[in-house]
């Protein structure tokens, strides 16, 4: 059996399983109707970012992320090995977190800027569905 052959309903079932940037990496562009199903009707996403490589998450930062920023529920980045300074990198390409203008959740694991938690924490006064914010700090 053929993927395409399976109902939108089931896809997007599947779909909902699968981490974000993998779920566009190994699907968007595919065809239309999987594109649509991607950009159109999936209706939340819940993005983790933690243990992402750096040239994945520059990858779906500039070809994605604007194009779902409005029905992204949830947010989790953090530093590691793989992306250090990942929460100055998002911001860095101009995004702004108040764009996410339907987040609930907001997790940032080892930020190590004050100013950047400022900014951060000045641009969640926008977000009027957030209700659970996480922010670890780093020594």
């Amino acid at each position: 059996m053929s993927l395409e052959l399976l109902a939108n309903e089931l896809l997007l079932d599947i779909f909902e399983f699968l981490n974000v940037h993998n779920l566009f990496r190994a699907f968007h562009g595919l065809n239309t109707r999987i594109d649509q199903l991607l950009l159109i009707q999936l209706q939340k996403y819940y993005l983790d970012f933690r243990s992402i490589a750096k040239h994945d998450f520059e990858f779906f930062s500039q070809q994605h992320l604007t194009s779902i920023n409005d029905r992204i529920i949830s947010l989790h980045i953090s530093e590691d090995i793989e992306t250090p300074n990942l929460p100055e990198l998002l911001l860095s390409h101009g995004y702004r977190i108040s764009q996410l203008i339907h987040l609930k959740s907001l997790s940032i694991d080892s930020i190590s800027s004050f100013d950047l938690l400022n900014q951060i924490i000045l641009q969640c006064h926008e977000l009027s569905y957030l209700t659970h914010l996480n922010i670890m700090i780093q020594n």
